[in-house]
């Protein structure tokens, strides 16, 4: 039996070892947002987690979204300039960088034109062919969105960095003039090695503890990362989604990840 295809709607899907995420709406109907969230089962693979997700989720199953959009939360992704750019070369490219990666993964790609350059990331044999079933996938990764949303945003320092926080992953950027210059994801299960992490890639890149702007966003322990890297940085700013964006269901739910958000309301 076909699923009916219901026009114009979207269907997003957050990824991660901890779990899973899915926003179903209508673009042009605010109010249409659905969402739900499914922790992860550390005794089951990441495929039967997600596999089990989809069962449950209300919203999957009686009709196709018109659009399915992923992100799949991973830091083995790598930047590749625009003049080396030759989707023909991706799998040969990504696998020099990672050569411990598995043969069957997909290699997908977002062309970030503003930044100049083409992320390449891996999305697993299993997840991609879950995913397959529901539709047609446009994937994505938290480095592209964010970088996507750097692009377009109105910061007010030329020269700062970014921090993402969700879960134990942790995402940085420095960016000057809107042009992202050091990006790299960590996994971390303390708010000292965080701060170690941040503290050493600002050291690095050369940023002035009382001149540049660290920005934060993601979750709930954001508070407490401002108050440790208070001691060391003047310039503290935290990104919150209701001032960022113009206010709808979308960001008066609870728990949806800054990426996601990014994702439904910038792309």
């Amino acid at each position: 039996m076909n699923k009916e295809l219901i026009p114009n709607k979207t269907l997003s899907i957050r990824i991660s070892t901890d779990g899973f995420c899915f926003c179903n709406y209508i673009p042009s109907d605010p109010q249409s947002l659905q969402y739900v969230a499914y922790p992860a089962d550390d005794t089951l693979s990441l495929a039967a987690n997600l596999d089990r997700a989809i069962e449950e989720c209300p919203f999957i199953g009686k009709e196709h979204a018109h659009e399915i959009l992923a992100i799949i939360e991973t830091s083995d992704y790598t930047i590749l300039p625009f003049e080396y750019d030759d989707k023909q070369e991706y799998k040969i490219f990504y696998r020099n960088c990672f050569p411990k990666c598995e043969p069957g993964d997909e290699i997908v790609a977002n062309r970030l034109p503003a930044q100049g350059f083409t992320i390449i990331f891996p999305v697993a044999k299993e997840i991609h062919e879950i995913l397959q079933r529901i539709g047609n996938v446009t994937y994505f990764t938290p480095a592209s969105i964010l970088m996507g949303y750097i692009s377009r945003a109105e910061f007010d320092d030329e020269k700062y960095m970014l921090m993402y926080l969700n879960g134990e992953e942790m995402l940085i950027m420095t960016v000057e003039e809107r042009k992202v210059k050091f990006s790299n994801s960590f996994t971390a299960t303390s708010k000292e090695d965080l701060l170690f992490y941040m503290l050493s890639i600002w050291k690095e890149q050369g940023l002035s503890q009382t001149d540049d702007a660290l920005y934060l966003c993601g979750n709930r322990e954001i508070e407490e990362m401002q108050l440790l890297v208070s001691k060391f940085i003047k310039n503290r700013k935290r990104i919150n989604p209701n001032e960022v964006f113009a206010p709808n269901l979308l960001n008066r739910t609870q728990g949806i990840p800054f990426d996601l958000q990014a994702l439904i309301l910038c792309e």
